[in-house]
This record gives C-alpha cells, structure tokens and sequence, in this order.
C-alpha cells in the first residue's frame, strides 16, 4: 500500500528531529503528539517544548492531520530558529567579553594605564549587553503574542507550547505562570465542552 506520509511530512522543511507518538484508546481514538527537536539548542531553551498534539479517528486523521499540524509546526520551526540565532549571539558576546576581558588583564599586567582604551571596552561591553537585552526582550514578546493568538483560536495545546521557558526569563516568572494559567484554564474549560459534546 503506497501513501504519501513522508512527502508530506518533507513539507515542513524542518532541520533536525520530528518526534511522533500515536496513542490509541479502547474507544478508537487516536492521539498523535509532535515534537520538533534540533540539536544545536541547549537543553533548557529549546527542547522544554511541549508537544503539539492533535486527536481523532484514524479517518479523520487521515482527512486532516497535516492541515491541522502545519501552522504549530511552521510557528514552532520559527521558534527553534529563533532560540538557535539568539543562542549563537549570545555565545558570540559571551567570546567577545572574555576576549576584552584578556585584553584588560593583559594592560593591567603590561603596567598600561591607558584609561581611555578601559572606558572604551567598557562602553562596548555595555552596548553589547543592551543588544543581547534587546534581542531576549523581542523573542519573549514574539512568543507571549504568538501564545496570546492561538488561545483565542482554541489552540491552546500550541499556545502553551508558545510560552517562553520560565527558566530563561526569570524576571517574567510571573507573567509567565499567570499566562500560563489563563491559557490551561481555558483549555480545560475547551475539553470539558469537547467531551460533553461527544458524549
């Protein structure tokens, strides 16, 4: 029997790991859950997501499955991307500041007082920090309105998939787990609807 499941799958144009785990139910319902996984991202920036999962009968699965998995897949793709490129900035401030860091032990050491070269690596280093500031600031509010836009699609699973790492932003603790509340919240009350209808 011939199928077009990895054709389809190879639309995604995604680089790394695609994770699927099917679980079938005694009712006939199928719950795939989706994990994207790219190995150049550490451990607590990127692979934290939570899976995106999508249910049904095998026929309506086999009706919808791609569609409905297409835009979490492509906003989860643009989240690893983005956590990679802000993970290699920030390693690239991190290489320049231990290298102006030797540059100052090495004056020091020389007996160079030149207080202007010092002011200089100084202000630099602060520059970059305000960039690397600036980046995190604009990929936590990337995230926070892409989660605040599929909760009001019903799309929460996706939507707490969106969440920024609590880990990784420890001064937006809180609004973190009040988002994260508000979203679950509605995801229960969607559930609990859900199930009511098809019972």
């Amino acid at each position: 029997m011939k199928t077009n499941f990895f054709e389809q799958i190879s639309t995604f144009a995604f680089e790394g790991n695609m994770l699927l785990n099917i679980h079938n139910d005694n009712k006939g319902q199928l719950t795939v859950s989706v994990v994207l996984r790219k190995g150049e991202i550490s451990a607590t920036a990127g692979n934290t997501l939570p899976p995106m999962t999508i249910g049904g009968t095998a026929a309506e699965l086999d009706e919808g499955f791609f569609t409905e998995l297409a835009t979490p897949v492509k906003q989860t793709i643009g989240l690893v991307n983005n956590l990679e490129t802000y993970q290699k900035e920030l390693e690239k401030a991190k290489n320049k500041n231990t290298a102006n860091s030797k540059k100052v032990k090495t004056a020091d050491e020389a007996g160079d007082d030149n207080d202007s070269d010092e002011a200089n690596d100084l202000f630099a280093q602060q520059a970059d920090d305000k960039q690397a500031k600036a980046e995190k600031k604009r990929l936590f509010d990337e995230a926070m309105e892409r989660a605040k836009e599929l909760a009001k699609q019903m799309k929460y699973t996706e939507a707490l998939a969106q969440l920024p790492d609590p880990t990784d932003y420890p001064e937006q603790v809180e609004t973190l787990n009040k988002r994260r509340k508000e979203i679950q919240a509605g995801k229960e009350t969607y559930d609990k609807l859900t199930q009511q209808f098809n019972d």
